[in-house]
């Protein structure tokens, strides 16, 4: 009998871990920052520029600027405005029915980690580190 409670209880307490809280979530929006932005336009004249001359000094060049698109997107740094929080919809029906202010309860920005190498903060978005300026 005892083993039964036990594992009841423990049944519930699984049960229980597994259901998910109504929380929303911090999304990211790969336009509003400006360096993908800048990234994006660089591949797009990259392969423009590919098509136009095949001279020597035009490989080179090429070359050049492809080691410079490498060299720039390695690190990406946005703005904090390329962040913005999704509420979940349980969250915006509690504000309607009475049961609190559900739209005020998330952070007034995302949770950030700090980074010491570089003295900036960061956070992943896309499995990408996106450093946070401003």
């Amino acid at each position: 009998m005892l083993k039964k409670v036990v594992a009841g209880a423990f049944g519930a307490g699984v049960m229980l871990m597994g259901a998910q809280a109504f929380a929303g979530e911090w999304k990211f929006n790969p336009r509003a920052c400006p360096d993908l932005v800048e990234d994006r336009y660089d591949r797009i004249e990259d392969r423009r520029d590919r098509r136009v001359d095949y001279g020597r000094g035009d490989r080179r060049e090429d070359r050049y600027d492809r080691r410079e698109n490498r060299r720039d997107e390695a690190i990406t740094v946005c703005p904090i405005r390329a962040f913005y929080y999704q509420p979940d919809r349980w969250e915006h029906h509690a504000q309607y029915h009475g049961r609190g202010n559900a739209w005020g309860r998330h952070q007034a920005r995302p949770p950030l980690k700090y980074d010491r190498r570089i003295g900036m903060y960061y956070r992943y978005a896309d499995g990408r580190k996106i450093y946070i300026r401003g």
